[in-house]
């Protein structure tokens, strides 16, 4: 049974597995299931990150694992299912992470570019599903929560991949939690805006829209000020950008069973920046 309410006890055994879980949202996904005794997998390519990670998971949660892998490779999603089954003993929950932006103005994308960011961003999450459907299937329950975007919904300039490979994402949450509504599963998404932990330059993906030094708004500071207003959004919020446990806090919901009655849904964390 999927845990109730947060109560640490009852999310005791629960099996979670996080994908790009080195950094950032991952990390903070990773992190509030394990505060709540859930046994967490983690998988990203950067090892170091990776295993800081989980010795803050096994802090909560010393059954936690973890494995290096480059979702990139259909091979390596196949792997990562096989070892996460096997040495997790199942997944009840899943949690589609991974991702990285490639910022190019449309006149400049090529067709390395395209087939990267839908790699990653698209095709991956959907491998690894298919990968660990068949034995959520087998036991009749499972929560699958893809992470997509707020580029998804309106678009961001110099994102024109990443946005479509996010709005893709969202239609596959809500067409797999229709084909998979009477068997016990459901299928949610979560759409942030901008998150970025209190440190951003010891926790953040390096491919974060806001990192501060990698970022597309901090690059574009420094070479175009004018740029930054057309890329920039304002949210209805005093502050701009979300925290990762406010994203791991609404994964947690929508792997409870308070959420039962929650599929296809997509969740906006993004203090309401398509208000403004």
């Amino acid at each position: 049974m999927i845990g109730k309410g947060g109560n640490v006890l009852e999310w005791t055994g629960q099996r979670v597995l996080v994908t790009g879980a080195s950094a950032g949202i991952g990390a903070g996904l990773a992190e509030e299931f394990a505060r709540r005794g859930a046994v967490v997998g983690i998988c990203a390519r950067r090892e170091d990150r990776l295993t800081e990670v989980l010795a803050r998971c096994r802090e909560h949660s010393p059954d936690s694992r973890m494995w290096v892998t480059d979702l990139s490779d259909p091979s390596a999603v196949d792997r990562l299912a096989a070892s996460a089954l096997e040495e997790l003993g199942g997944v009840d929950v899943l949690v589609n992470n991974a991702g990285i932006p490639k910022r190019r103005h449309v006149t400049k994308l090529d067709t390395a570019t395209v087939e990267a960011v839908m790699n990653i961003n698209f095709f991956s999450p959907v491998r690894l599903t298919l990968a660990l459907l068949p034995s959520m299937l087998e036991r009749g329950s499972g929560r699958i929560i893809n992470i997509g975007s707020t580029a998804g919904f309106i678009g961001d300039r110099y994102l024109a991949v990443y946005s479509a490979a996010k709005g893709g994402v969202h239609a596959f949450t809500r067409v797999l939690a229709l084909e998979l509504g009477e068997t016990g599963i459901t299928v949610n998404a979560i759409a942030p805006y901008g998150t970025r932990s209190d440190d951003p330059y010891s926790d953040m993906s390096s491919g974060s829209r806001i990192h501060p030094e990698h970022g597309v708004f901090a690059r574009a500071r420094a070479e175009d000020p004018e740029r930054m207003k057309a890329i920039g959004r304002k949210t209805a919020l005093p502050r701009n950008h979300a925290r990762p446990p406010e994203i791991g806090a609404a994964a947690v919901y929508l792997a409870s069973d308070q959420a039962a009655f929650v599929t296809g849904h997509t969740l906006q964390v993004d203090g309401g920046v398509s208000l403004v």
